[in-house]
Parts: C-alpha cells; sequence; structure tokens
C-alpha cells in the first residue's frame, strides 16, 4: 500500500471530500489541530499522483515559514515520483517576492533588488535623521503608502 493511499485512509469524511475536490479552487478553514496539515500535504499529493498534475503547475500557501517547512516535508514524503519539478508551498510572502521577482521587470524595475524589514528602516531613519523619532517617521511613510501618495507628494 502506498503512502499517499494510507494517508488518504487516515482521513474523515470531510479532509476526504476535500482531498478528492477537483473542480476549481478549494479554500481549507479550520481550527487548531484540526487536520488542516495533513488534509492540504495529502490533497498535493493526490493531485499530483493520482490525478496527474505536474508538480510545478501547482501552488500551496501557507502563512508561517514553519508551517510551510512542516507542509513541504510532508508532501514530498507522499510523492511517490522524484523525477519532476517539486511543487511550490510557500509562505504568502515568500510568493510574493518570487512573483514580484519574475514580473517586476513589467514595470520597468530591476529585479535585483532587497527588502527591508523593520528593523532595517529603524536603522536608516536614524542614520538620515538622528533627531527624530524613527516609529513616527515610519508611519508618516506608511501613511503616505496607504493614500497612494507620490513620493514627491508626502514632501
Amino acid at each position: 500500500m502506498s503512502k499517499l493511499t494510507q494517508s488518504l485512509e487516515s482521513l474523515n469524511l470531510q479532509q476526504r471530500q476535500a482531498v478528492e475536490h477537483t473542480d476549481g479552487a478549494l479554500l481549507i478553514l479550520a481550527g487548531a489541530g484540526s487536520g488542516k496539515t495533513k488534509t492540504l500535504t495529502t490533497r498535493l499529493a493526490y493531485l499530483i499522483e493520482e490525478i496527474g498534475i505536474p508538480a510545478q503547475h501547482t501552488l500551496t500557501l501557507t502563512f508561517t515559514n514553519k508551517a510551510a517547512a512542516e507542509m513541504r516535508e510532508r508532501a514530498m514524503a507522499l510523492l511517490e515520483s522524484t523525477t519532476q519539478a517539486p511543487p511550490l508551498l510557500c509562505t504568502f510572502h515568500k510568493f510574493g517576492l518570487l512573483f514580484l521577482r519574475f514580473h517586476i521587470h513589467r514595470l520597468g524595475r530591476d529585479a535585483n533588488f532587497t527588502l527591508l524589514d523593520s528593523d532595517d528602516c529603524k536603522r536608516i531613519v536614524k542614520k538620515l535623521a538622528p533627531n527624530l523619532t524613527p516609529q513616527k517617521i515610519l508611519g508618516y511613510i506608511s501613511s503616505c503608502k496607504n493614500a497612494s501618495l507620490s513620493p514627491e507628494s508626502a514632501a
């Protein structure tokens, strides 16, 4: 018995229905400890192994790096065929970054950019304006971005 078959047989009715759903997109919302990860990883393996969808044509998203790593490990353990490219299984943020790097040329920009986290931004603001509070400046920048103001308008 394959690992996928064993995993399918261990699911409850609702989980099995979610795994075998192939008509369009599927959103799974459930509480902690309800088997979401098991359902999603089994579904991914089912779509690849049973339905024949190429792994590189799938996208599975989650919120945290820890959850993505766990899901990737579980899904890869269920997949029998290792000759094809692996499925894209990552966080929403990682996918956004990959998407931006792949399509940023459409905006006339270079794909060689760096993302700054909040600590990076605070350090930069402190260097540029040592007499001002970084949180106040960053708050103003954030409100300008939310209002879709250009840098010239914000100045």
